[in-house]
């Protein structure tokens, strides 16, 4: 592969990395491109990880349409409370469009990176969401598609509780062609393996695992010292998925609610990814909660037509429930 250097792209390289991790992932049986994605499992808040500005959607009992609650995130010294109303929405737990949910939708406020408790109130009413089950995360890098090395110097983001490290990318949609991806990590020695990565977007849909399923489209190679072990990842055309949801296409988004098409069928967002790791560091112990920091290195490359991992597939499969990224 032939790449050009260019010079302080911090967010783009960021981005790429996002992409090649949060994207780079099965591109067999629970892979896939299209929107038919299991959906997303009933849970009080979805997703469970997010950065500052992305919204996220909690469900509870005792929600009723209109009604105003406060909303705090609280993790270390860290506290911010905002203001949200009740909403009715169809909900993507069931993707027959059918079932209308009271839900709060808030937007993640400015908070530390880490594990956070998420607090409701109302009127006496309150329930709480335990840092355990969520985690503020770093924003998003912008993704590009073309070739080029990058490097970006101090990426912060969030550890959860139970270790996982996670990396966010957006722009994805723009991303068409087929691309071949290379990231590590410098300045900060994880390893991981076969089955530790997994990827959702900003939805909550599981998009894909590094798994036995898409050991066809990815490898890992092992390091030493202070970089992290090495990800080669291939990923195919999305030029279909690109066309069908442009204006006027075949699944064409719904401007009332993004989260559907137009023919009424629930819509699987890529412009977003989040990416999730759960390494370990060379004595065996897992990253500490809390946030962390590291410089990013990855080389892109826009696909060979020819070869036979380019073509775009509409593999979706019937992976229908995220695990956790850490194993027990």
């Amino acid at each position: 592969m032939q790449f050009r250097i260019l010079v302080n792209p911090p967010l783009l390289f960021t981005t790429f990395l996002v992409a090649v991790l949060l994207i780079g992932l099965p591109i067999t049986a629970h892979a896939g491109c299209g929107c038919d994605k299991p959906a997303p499992a009933p849970a009080i808040v979805i997703p469970q990880a997010a950065f500052p500005g992305m919204p996220v959607t909690l469900v509870h009992e005792s929600f009723q349409t209109g009604q105003a609650w406060e909303v705090t995130f609280q993790n270390n010294t860290t506290l911010v409370t905002v203001p949200a109303t009740v909403v009715s929405k169809r909900t993507l737990t069931d993707p027959t469009g059918a079932t209308y949910v009271p839900q709060l939708v808030v937007a993640v406020p400015n908070i530390d990176m880490g594990p956070t408790r998420i607090i409701a109130v109302r009127e006496g009413v309150s329930f709480t969401v335990l840092e355990t089950s969520f985690t503020v995360i770093g924003k998003p890098v912008a993704v590009a598609e073309q070739s080029g090395s990058f490097a970006v110097k101090h990426y912060t983001t969030g550890v959860g509780a139970d270790g996982t490290v996670y990396i966010s990318v957006a722009g994805l949609h723009g991303v068409c062609q087929p691309m071949e991806f290379r990231v590590m990590l410098k300045g900060y020695p994880l390893r991981f393996g076969m089955g530790d990565i997994a990827i959702t977007n900003h939805q909550g849909f599981f998009i894909d695992a590094l798994d036995t399923e898409s050991a066809d489209h990815f490898m890992i190679h092992l390091a030493a010292g202070s970089t992290s072990n090495i990800l080669d990842y291939f990923r195919h055309s999305f030029a279909l998925y690109c066309a069908d949801h442009q204006v006027g296409g075949v699944k064409e988004v719904d401007s009332q609610d993004q989260n559907w098409h137009r023919d009424a069928t629930a819509h699987t967002d890529y412009s977003t990814l989040i990416f999730a790791i759960a390494g370990h560091f060379d004595n065996g112990s897992a990253p500490s909660p809390g946030s962390t920091s590291f410089d990013l290195h990855l080389q892109a490359n826009i696909g060979n037509h020819n070869g036979s991992w380019t073509q775009e597939r509409n593999e979706e499969g019937g992976l229908g429930r995220l695990p956790s990224a850490r194993r027990k």
